[in-house]
């Protein structure tokens, strides 16, 4: 039986550390990014944990702040009765695609087959996502393949791999900083003869844009008979309502959407 993780690559939500584009350009003050980020990773280990993970890991940054991630995980494990183990993995490097394989490599060293690796800025992904990715990744034996789930401005909220995927290629072929991401995993692909599959794509929050459209789907999924494709972030939805967020329309402006408060 393949063994199977959910790696969430994250920073500590500690203020001034996280969603600091948000706090830039929004009204929103770097305590409160905080406090969103923070409800977002909640919603993310809880969506991890209805997928069909064997376990769920944690690659996180900085070290100094490793006690407050403790807190906030064992929190949220109390509070929702989870029964998924949870390990936790430092990112070591200087660049983010070093961090990235770092963790990677951590993850497939502790003995893992297939590999899920998300954010903590997508609360409202349906775990049937993840599962996808598993899915796809389980269907190749022995050989190389890779999973891309496609967010916003070319970016990527999920990368799937096997225990068969050399973690050294993220920063050999710098896949997150030498472009667009899509454009260099599908390059990357091209090259090195690795059979690649594309999962629905969906909007990671990472600037105003995108916290308008989650607002919209909260409020959506609040009344919807039917959500198979969406996973309620009940944690994002509550610091959201305390934070009195809500989307201002801009008179005389075609879809010129800000963040009211």
């Amino acid at each position: 039986m393949m063994k199977k993780s959910v790696l969430i690559f994250t920073k500590v939500p500690t203020p001034g550390l996280v969603k600091t584009r948000l706090s830039q350009t929004t009204s929103l003050s770097e305590i409160e990014a905080s406090l969103l980020a923070e409800a977002m990773l909640k919603d993310t280990i809880i969506l991890a944990s209805q997928s069909k993970a064997n376990s769920i890991e944690i690659g996180y940054y900085p070290e100094e702040d490793f006690h407050r991630l403790q807190k906030i995980v064992e929190d949220i494990q109390e509070t929702n009765d989870l029964k998924l183990d949870i390990n936790y993995y430092l990112q070591n490097g200087s660049s983010f695609d070093e961090r990235f394989g770092s963790v990677v490599q951590a993850s497939i060293e502790s003995g893992n087959d297939l590999i899920a690796v998300i954010g903590a800025d997508l609360p409202y992904m349906a775990p049937s996502l993840i599962n996808s990715a598993f899915n796809s990744l389980g269907t190749i034996s022995k050989t190389n393949s890779i999973v891309v789930g496609p967010a916003g401005e070319g970016g990527i909220y999920l990368v799937g791999v096997s225990r068969y995927y050399n973690p050294n290629w993220f920063k050999d072929y710098n896949l997150f900083t030498s472009g667009v991401e899509i454009i260099q995993f599908s390059k990357f692909c091209k090259l090195e003869e690795i059979k690649l599959h594309l999962l629905t794509p969906l909007i990671d929050i990472d600037i105003e844009d995108d916290l308008v459209s989650l607002l919209g789907f909260i409020e959506g999924l609040k009344i919807a008979e039917s959500n198979e494709y969406f996973h309620y972030p009940y944690y994002t939805a509550k610091v959201l309502e305390s934070l009195g967020l809500y989307i201002k329309i801009i008179e005389d402006k075609t879809r010129n959407r800000r963040i009211g408060k």
